[in-house]
């Protein structure tokens, strides 16, 4: 009697295809990162991606129905890593003080680090927002536990006579803007510091706003 293949592991050949199947992934996507940084989202085709990769074209439609699809899956890397954050995951949003500069400074800096680890990514979303509604809302997206965050910290000091000349709702999209420019900034070099000056100086900015009187 043939035993059942429940909790085998796959066989060698099977296991091949997985790894030449993830490489290939591998060279769409960094081909893509290049070739975007390069050109731009709006001017980059799927014919440059496919050539920069050394793929045929139909291999490409294996992984990606067009661009717009493989900078998403781009975008969801970059959120998987944000989602490791503690403050960022939606359950526990509300419970994330933000009372001292150093509170500020621990979002800041997982926020700039992310960036940092997806330095073409960030940019590339970024630039599609300006061209695409539909990358204006993947923006938004990307950064709304720590919109509900800074909203909520506004709403609760307008009540303790804080902050009295500022809109949370109008507030709340300057700050982020304010931290997604200078991230992009800082990754083109534009500002000349370390990483620890830049999230030092954003979370100063950011902490006295929410403590203005």
């Amino acid at each position: 009697m043939r035993s059942s293949s429940s909790g085998k592991k796959p066989g060698r050949g099977v296991r091949f295809v997985q790894e030449r199947s993830r490489e290939t992934l591998r060279r769409i996507l960094k081909a893509a990162e290049e070739v975007f940084s390069e050109k731009g989202y709006q001017r980059t085709s799927v014919a440059d991606i496919i050539a920069r990769a050394g793929i045929g074209h139909g291999t490409f439609w294996l992984y990606f129905r067009n661009k717009d699809d493989l900078l998403r899956h781009l975008v969801q890397d970059l959120m998987s890593d944000l989602g490791s954050f503690a403050w960022y995951r939606e359950s526990d949003a509300g419970k994330t003080p933000i009372d001292r500069l150093e509170d500020v400074e621990v979002i800041i800096g997982d926020v700039t680090g992310t960036f940092e680890r997806h330095p073409h990514v960030f940019p590339l979303i970024l630039r599609a927002s300006l061209e695409s509604e539909d990358f204006r809302n993947t923006l938004n997206e990307l950064l709304r536990p720590f919109a509900r965050i800074l909203e909520g910290k506004l709403r609760e000091n307008l009540g303790k006579g804080l902050c009295r000349n500022l809109d949370p709702q109008v507030a709340t999209p300057i700050i982020l803007n304010m931290v997604e420019f200078a991230n992009l900034q800082w990754l083109a070099r534009g500002i000349p510091c370390d990483r620890e000056t830049l999230v030092r100086n954003l979370s100063a900015l950011i902490f006295h706003t929410l403590k203005h009187t």
